[in-house]
């Protein structure tokens, strides 16, 4: 069966995020597979599928700034993003995905980083996502399963604007913004920084990646149209994703590390950053047990249910370590969220501070 490749061109930044969602919702087993390709016309912000956008950005500003904040269905961490940036998406049936986030990143990721290496910059990918170069990231990457589909995600990142980024960004103050922005510049680069004069127009860097998916995933790409079920299906998700509904997730507010709102029920707020990502617990403990619990973080896990499969378990738990860690690891048996285990969790939703 051959890859479809569907260049999709620039449009605006919801119809960017719609693209892969809505692609991804009409694959079937007995449909081609799909890699698309867009480039947003408006700047805009997207925090992943299990971050809780209210936490994480600063909405005010960003109302302010005219940025519109869009959740996505895959994970990782809230990012601004622009015309700089050229996203593609794999789209694959699960059945012809392999069957682990480290296999699937290894499998897709092969393409962007042979890519990088025509162009000149000596990237790497570094698991479980990340693609490096000397150190540096260069482009975010990202995967998860949409209806039948295994997507990853990720951008030839040409240009950033770090100020934007760190900008829209919720920060407990000034000199923390501060340094991020310093760390974000020492750490994170792009096509052009890196190849300053040398660097390919947009047009050819996506004439490059395309070659290279040819080679890596041994399937000729074939150039195609969007079928009539996809246009539709993305229709469907552009409501979806400007919708506050799908912006905000339900769960307890932000609230200090512990405040008690009513007799007998405390709200405690937990963070760790595990080696998989940040995540955080806001947790409703009434009378030593858990009455409502929320997590977020800028992780991955699949399939993304059983984050709310395991929020419902921990209902009516004892808030003890032991107690919290046996259900974390019973819930959690059968997911796949690298970098990231029970005890990770447990602390968190314990309410241990940053580490």
């Amino acid at each position: 069966m051959t890859i479809r490749l569907i260049d999709f061109g620039q449009v605006e930044s919801l119809r960017s995020l719609a693209i892969f969602h809505g692609v991804g919702y009409a694959l079937r087993e007995d449909t081609p597979d799909t890699i698309t390709i867009t480039r947003p016309l408006d700047p805009f912000v997207s925090i992943g599928h299990h971050q809780d956008a209210k936490t994480e950005v600063d909405l005010e500003f960003c109302e302010e700034a005219g940025v519109p904040v869009y959740r996505r269905e895959v994970g990782g961490g809230a990012v601004y993003l622009d015309e700089g940036q050229t996203f593609w998406h794999t789209i694959f049936h699960e059945s012809r995905a392999p069957t682990t986030l480290a296999d699937v990143y290894t499998k897709f990721l092969a393409g962007p980083v042979l890519a990088l290496n025509r162009m000149g910059i000596p990237a790497v990918h570094r698991p479980v996502n990340d693609i490096q170069v000397d150190g540096r990231k260069i482009g975010g990457t990202g995967a998860a399963t949409v209806g039948e589909s295994m997507i990853v995600a990720g951008s030839l990142m040409f240009d950033f604007n770090y100020e934007l980024m760190v900008r829209v960004l919720r920060v407990p103050s000034e000199k923390f913004r501060d340094k991020m922005y310093s760390t974000m510049k020492e750490y994170l680069t792009t096509i052009n920084r890196q190849l300053g004069d040398d660097a390919p127009s947009r047009d050819e860097g996506v004439r490059i990646l395309i070659a290279c998916f040819n080679e890596t995933l041994g399937d000729e790409l074939v150039l195609d149209e969007p079928r009539a079920d996809e246009l539709a299906a993305i229709a469907e998700q552009e409501e979806r994703i400007a919708s506050a509904e799908w912006l905000h997730l339900d769960g307890l507010p932000p609230s200090g590390d512990k405040v008690r709102i009513a007799e007998g029920v405390n709200v405690l707020e937990g963070v760790y950053k595990a080696p998989g990502g940040l995540i955080r617990a806001s947790v409703a403990v009434h009378d030593g047990s858990i009455d409502g619990i929320l997590l977020s973080g800028d992780f991955f896990i699949e399939p993304a249910e059983a984050l709310h499969n395991l929020q419902e378990a921990l209902v009516g738990i004892d808030h003890a370590d032991a107690a919290v860690l046996a259900i974390v690891k019973e819930t959690l048996d059968s997911s796949d969220a690298p970098g990231i285990d029970a005890k990770d969790i447990t602390t968190a939703i314990m309410a241990t501070p940053q580490t």
